[in-house]
């Protein structure tokens, strides 16, 4: 075979491998119409209760298992709830709002991956998860960064959703460290930039996607990624702690301010305000494990 039909084949063959990506693309479960409708409401100026109660009824699937979690062990009523109504009231619209999103994605995120480091049991929920909680946490405490709480919140649930395709495209031999130059030798592109094709295809906001699409990018590598300078920084944050890497999880581990500064400097969150904010985020994954067995 010569340099030029070496050449062709080697077209040939990332046509190929491109058409079984989409392929598998097409055949993950498809993102919940709540997830999108939630999104439209956050952005509103006013809302209300009501209105959140309205989205989640008509699916009623979906209301059984948001009243089951609202009535497990995890929030420790002493009576039960019987309505999405009065889980608003007794859990907490906020609370209410996690296991939605937890609920409507879990179809992408509840399986385990053969050759990325997850531990076995929701290891890859459980680090999507906490990585949205982390960005809502950060979101909120640097508006600058361009990126809503609950846009913050999505994108951090979805920002590894392309390892569900690129795995299966990956060389055998287990799990073991898998750098984005490996999953572009795959499948020709990274988990960021496949991530950022899946997302546009399922019509979710730019903010989201661009902030899965830069959440590899370094502090200071450019202006107008400030939102997946702060996605990265919660997965920084979450990988620190371990979360679905080792189980169980430790919050304990310190987490140095010095370590961070790069990516605080850029989303516009001041160093003084670390310490708060890394509490508030301990506070919202504390349990974490616990969401997703009483999810199940």
């Amino acid at each position: 075979m010569n340099d030029k039909e070496q050449g062709q084949q080697g077209q040939d063959d990332w046509r190929r491998v491109r058409f079984d990506v989409l392929e598998q693309i097409d055949k993950l479960p498809s993102l919940s119409s709540v997830v999108h409708e939630f999104l439209v409401l956050s952005r509103q100026e006013y809302f209300t209760a009501a209105d959140f109660e309205k989205i989640i009824s008509k699916d009623q699937a979906l209301v059984a298992r948001v009243l089951k979690v609202a009535n497990s062990a995890l929030y420790g009523r002493s009576r039960t709830v019987p309505s999405v109504a009065e889980a608003v009231v007794l859990i907490g619209l906020d609370n209410l709002k996690r296991i939605v999103y937890a609920v409507s994605t879990e179809g992408l995120t509840k399986r385990d991956l053969a050759h990325y480091r997850f531990h076995p049991d929701g290891g890859f929920w459980l680090h999507s998860m906490a990585v949205g909680l982390t960005a809502k946490v950060y979101a909120e405490a640097a508006p600058e960064a361009g990126l809503r709480g609950e846009e913050a919140f999505v994108a951090g649930l979805l920002h590894d959703v392309a390892k569900l395709i690129i795995d299966d495209f990956l060389p055998d031999g287990g799990p073991g460290p898998v750098d984005l130059q490996d999953e572009s030798a795959a499948v020709g592109l990274n988990h960021a930039e496949l991530a950022e094709y899946m997302l546009k295809q399922w019509n979710l906001p730019p903010a989201i996607t661009d902030a899965v699409r830069h959440h590899h990018d370094q502090p200071g590598a450019g202006a107008g990624n400030e939102s997946g300078i702060l996605l990265g920084l919660a997965e920084g944050l979450c990988d620190l702690w371990r979360v679905g890497r080792e189980h169980p999880v430790d919050l304990s581990i310190e987490a140095p301010v010095d370590a961070f500064l790069p990516a605080l400097e850029q989303v516009g969150l001041d160093p003084s305000r670390w310490e708060a904010v890394v509490w508030d985020i301990r506070q919202q994954l504390a349990g974490i494990e616990d969401l997703y067995h009483q999810g199940a």
